[in-house]
Formats: structure tokens, C-alpha cells, sequence
């Protein structure tokens, strides 16, 4: 009576056993399917990164380039803004001539 009292305790620890078994079965297949996903969402991210990295390296050539062609429109202009002041200045110098010849008469 006994024995078959121990082989109920066993049995039923075994059926226990296989049930947790079964449900660790599932969970690791589960796991696996998000460590699949997280794989491709780790390559496409990566991926993202990569041309993320290509445009700031383009945005920065490309800004460098408005900056030096910003420079030379400036000092362009700055030459620009000086020889018409010389022009004014030598329009100028025979009105005053004029005037202070006009006023001295």
C-alpha cells in the first residue's frame, strides 16, 4: 500500500514536472520570436543610423560651403559699399568746390 502511495507522489511530481517543462517550452519559443524581432529592429535602427550619420556628414560639407560662399558675397559686398563711397565722395568734392567758390564771390 505503501509503494503505491509513493508511486501517486512521484507520478504526480512528474506530471508537475512536465507541465512547468511545457510552459518553459512556450516561454523560450516566445523569447525567441522577440529576439528574432529585436534582431531586425536592431538591423533597421542601425541602418537609420548609418544614413543618419551620411546626411549630418553632407549637411555639414554643404554648410561649410554656404559659409565660404557667404564669406566671399560679403567681402564682395564690402567692396562694393567702399567704391561707392569713393564714387559719392568724388561727386561730391566739385559740388562743394562749387559752392564754396559760389559763396566766396
Amino acid at each position: 500500500m505503501i509503494f503505491y502511495l509513493g508511486e501517486t507522489v512521484l507520478f504526480a511530481a512528474l506530471l508537475l514536472t512536465s507541465l512547468q517543462v511545457l510552459r518553459m517550452r512556450n516561454e523560450l519559443k516566445r523569447m525567441r520570436a522577440y529576439h528574432a524581432e529585436f534582431q531586425q529592429v536592431f538591423g533597421k535602427t542601425e541602418a537609420a543610423l548609418g544614413a543618419i550619420q551620411a546626411t549630418v556628414r553632407d549637411l555639414q560639407a554643404s554648410g561649410r560651403e554656404v559659409v565660404e560662399e557667404l564669406g566671399l558675397r560679403i567681402d564682395a559686398g564690402r567692396r562694393l559699399v567702399s567704391d561707392v563711397k569713393i564714387v559719392c565722395a568724388n561727386l561730391e568734392a566739385p559740388r562743394a568746390r562749387a559752392d564754396r567758390n559760389a559763396n566766396a564771390a
